[in-house]
């Protein structure tokens, strides 16, 4: 063969062996045994290694961040899709930590996770433990617990209404809500793999709880029959937009209706033997199977796009919507492979699989009671200390969307600067302030654009302030609304107590959010940093901007 001929064969093989992802982009030696699987979001990938050392690093191989546990940590990371992560040590300290691995806040449970933290709809944390279940809002301040009549024996899921589906070792399916309220269905036998059909509005899908069996035996809690069979055992489940995807331990994946019509299947060659050992992917790209000697992707067609086979694999690897393939392995490196070539847009703003935008309806603005008397300074004064002692208690529970919706009543009441019907009295000042302090406490993201408005409706400086604070609080801005209110204050002629507080509730978000956030909020700052006759707003936006740099 001529020296020409095996150049040319060469490099084909290269492109061929690059093409299947068998050339990795990057590789990085980690200097210990990553434990648990790495989790990729918010174009970056983090991972916990042992000793207690948390790293992320982007798409590209740059080292963003490391942040030391000061103690051993459990196998669990939890990242939201705009990259705060979560972890936990094992003596029970929840640890929050923001993009650029700062830490937020950190909460002693008294026990360690049994599974790794689940993010509600509006950020709120369910911590599964043993035998119980408590939920923090995402400033780490406890809403409830509750004790469970036996040990958790699967992972827990997301259920439709934004709530956790438990099973227990005692067979019994717990729906628990999103405030705390559990409906308890018994089972025939421990199931294998749980999940919520979501209904959807374009077919007349059933609604209710998925249960897959060992023996691949399917039913749907409240429907009579079996609902469809496996031809092997399950791997993993994950429901997106209507549509439940299965991996099961021979092999093959199969993408099924909501009714159960089967719309395609497929040999992955991602076989396991046990649940936990696939991860699966369902989203508005595809179908993707991460095993621990391959792992494959495919369209929402079933056309296989990607495949690859994973040799001395540590963890189950991690795909990133970037798509990079994170991978790695017992001798201590990190590898990332480009599966995909995707277009990423210039403000960084694209996260991994954004959720559809599901609400527990906590955002909405209030509309005005006829009580007159429920609104008068006694008995707002009774009802807030009321929610406050339920507040530190950590006990808000079931009470939390009417009292949600009886504290925008008092804090709205003078937005936009008019005042509430004839038919009630005036909420004072300082209780407007109060109702807007409380609500903090809550700390549901979903109530960021309520205070937003607020911020611009109400006219008194000490009720934008406090509006501001609240936001600065929960620390993100999803839907832009407070960003586009500090946007409106900072170009009208606002008070410079106001733009002080501007000045810190921008600094949050962006200390929060990172990059993506800072576009938006830098400029921000750079127009209160120049006003010369306002000193202390000046001053406040200088700090926020040299905490950025940092």
């Amino acid at each position: 063969m001529s020296a020409r001929l095996s150049l040319l064969l060469l490099l084909f093989l290269t492109q061929f062996l690059s093409a299947q992802g068998m050339v990795p982009l990057w590789r990085r030696a980690i200097a210990g045994v990553i434990v648990g699987n790495p989790s990729a979001q918010a174009l970056s990938v983090a991972m916990i290694v042992e000793g207690g050392m948390v790293k992320a690093y982007s798409s590209q191989g740059n080292l963003l961040w490391e942040y030391l546990a000061n103690g051993k940590l459990l196998p669990f990371i939890t990242r939201t899709w705009e990259g705060t992560s979560y972890i936990c040590r094992t003596n029970g300290v929840l640890i929050a930590l923001n993009r650029t691995g700062l830490e937020l806040w950190k909460v002693d449970i008294k026990t360690s996770l049994s599974h790794a933290v689940i993010i509600g709809w509006d950020g709120r944390i369910f911590a599964p433990m043993d035998n119980k279940i408590a939920c923090y809002n995402d400033a780490g301040r406890i809403l409830w617990t509750k004790e469970l009549n036996g040990s958790i024996a699967l992972t827990p899921v997301l259920d439709k209404n934004g709530g956790l589906l438990v099973v227990l070792d005692n067979g019994k399916l717990l729906q628990i809500s999103a405030f705390g309220k559990i409906k308890e269905t018994p089972l025939a036998q421990t199931p294998s793999l749980i999940s919520s059909l979501f209904p959807h509005e374009d077919d007349a899908s059933i609604d209710g709880v998925l249960v897959i069996y060992s023996d691949g035996n399917v039913e749907v809690i409240g429907e009579k029959g079996q609902f469809l069979h496996l031809e092997a055992s399950p791997l993993a489940v994950r429901e997106y937009d209507g549509k439940t995807a299965i991996a099961l331990s021979n092999g093959e994946v199969l993408l099924f209706s909501n009714t159960g019509e089967k719309i395609w299947s497929s040999d992955s060659g991602v076989s396991g033997r046990y649940v936990g050992e696939t991860v699966l992917l369902h989203n508005e790209r595809g179908v993707y199977l991460l095993g621990m000697t391959k792992a494959a992707g495919f369209d929402l067609n079933g056309n296989v796009k990607w495949s690859i086979d994973i040799k001395n694999a540590a963890v189950s690897p991690s795909f990133g919507d970037e798509g990079v393939l994170y991978l790695s392995g017992n001798d201590w490196i990190l590898y990332a492979y480009r599966m995909e070539d995707r277009h990423i847009p210039r403000d960084g703003t694209w996260r991994n699989s954004a959720p559809l935008k599901r609400k527990y309806g906590l955002g909405e603005l209030p509309r005005q009671k006829a009580d007159y008397y429920q609104f008068n300074d006694f008995s707002l004064g009774f009802q807030f200390d009321i929610i406050r002692e339920k507040m530190i208690k950590g006990i808000l529970g079931e009470d939390e969307p009417s009292f949600t919706v009886f504290l925008k009543e008092a804090a709205a009441s003078m937005r936009n600067s008019l005042s509430i019907p004839a038919s009630k009295p005036p909420v004072y000042l300082p209780r407007r302030i109060e109702a807007v302090k409380l609500l903090e406490l809550f700390g549901s993201e979903e109530l960021v654009p309520f205070f937003a408005d607020i911020f611009l409706g109400d006219r008194e400086p000490l009720v934008k302030i406090a509006a501001a604070s609240a936001i600065a609080s929960i620390g993100v801005d999803h839907e832009g609304a407070a960003m586009k209110a500090f946007t409106q204050a900072v170009s009208g002629a606002a008070d410079e107590r106001v733009l002080s507080s501007v000045a810190k509730a921008v600094g949050a978000l962006c200390r929060r959010a990172g990059p993506p956030m800072m576009r938006k909020g830098v400029p921000i700052l750079v127009d209160i940093s120049a006003q010369a006759d306002m000193p202390l707003a000046q001053k406040q936006a200088l700090d926020e901007l040299k905490s950025l740099q940092r």
